[in-house]
């Protein structure tokens, strides 16, 4: 099964594997400039839609995971090559399917490894990642900012009450300065009433507005770059909000037990333990554009 995905942050090798949650993948990093990078894994049972289901949604959850924690822009998408042929094996397993990069190419930054990720505890942890990911990676400003808003409504949180009271009381822990913030239009309204009244709603309801509300056209340049530097800011408060109010805040890391055997993914107090080696020595991050 090959499931194609996109990667701005480029690893140190060409080739990983890693067995995360149970399941076994192998790791293709392709030229970006042409095709998508690609996990493979086989699926026992032949054509097991379940198993195949299964072995993507927990891709997905893995590559919201290394995106989150790389920086790193991810789309992935399923690409087919079922099917293999005698006693195939990770090790053997090649990649015949290819599809072209939906991230366009921007530069990309080199030096990166998958040696560690946040571990995800809970459903709204993984929601939030997955948003957070989605919204990182669209090249649509209005739908970045929409999911960026999804992340803050996980929960029991009101939304806008937690932006008033983070950006009243918490104002470091977010990574944004005051010029930053000042440069949005928020004529008299709290930051966290703007993002919702002027942003969300205004993009969600671009056609069927009342009057006297604010509006917005999609060919506008002011209204464009209004929403860019909305989404840019609001994008800050969902990464606090993941780490303060989710508290995703553990890690993983990817060891060989007992130096060796096939690389997986462990707590990083259990890695503690029994003191288990990195499954890959990676060279320094060296940054290149």
């Amino acid at each position: 099964m090959h499931i194609g995905f996109d990667n701005t942050s480029r690893l140190c090798r060409n080739v990983y594997y890693f067995e995360y949650k149970g399941i076994r993948y192998k790791l293709i990093q392709n030229n970006t400039r042409k095709w998508q990078d690609v996990l493979l894994t086989i699926i026992s049972g032949g054509n097991n839609k379940k198993l195949q289901d299964k072995a993507y949604i927990t891709a997905s959850e893995f590559l919201s995971a290394l995106s989150w924690e790389n920086g790193s822009r991810t789309k992935l998408e399923n690409i087919g090559g079922f099917g293999v042929y005698g006693n195939c094996t990770l090790k053997k397993a090649k990649c015949r399917c290819f599809s072209f990069p939906e991230v366009p190419f921007g530069g990309n930054i080199q030096g990166y490894n998958i040696s560690k990720i946040p571990k995800i505890e809970t459903n709204e942890q993984r929601n939030a990642l997955i948003l957070f990911r989605e919204a990182s990676s669209s090249n649509n400003q209005f739908l970045s900012f929409l999911f960026y808003w999804q992340v803050l409504e996980i929960g029991k949180k009101d939304a806008v009450g937690w932006i008033n009271k983070t950006y009243r009381k918490n104002r470091n822990g977010i990574r944004l300065s005051t010029d930053e913030i000042s440069k949005l239009p928020l004529n008299n309204k709290k930051l966290g009433n703007y993002f919702l009244d002027d942003c969300r709603n205004v993009i969600a309801h671009i056609v069927k507005r009342k009057p006297g509300l604010t509006t917005i056209q999609l060919d506008n340049p002011d209204d464009n770059l209004r929403i860019k530097m909305s989404t840019y800011v609001i994008e800050e408060f969902a990464r606090f909000y993941i780490k303060s109010e989710l508290n995703l805040t553990k890690n993983m890391y990817l060891v060989r037990k007992n130096g060796k055997g096939f690389p997986v993914y462990m707590d990083e107090d259990d890695t503690k333990k029994c003191s288990c080696p990195l499954a890959y020595k990676d060279r320094p991050q060296k940054i290149r554009y």
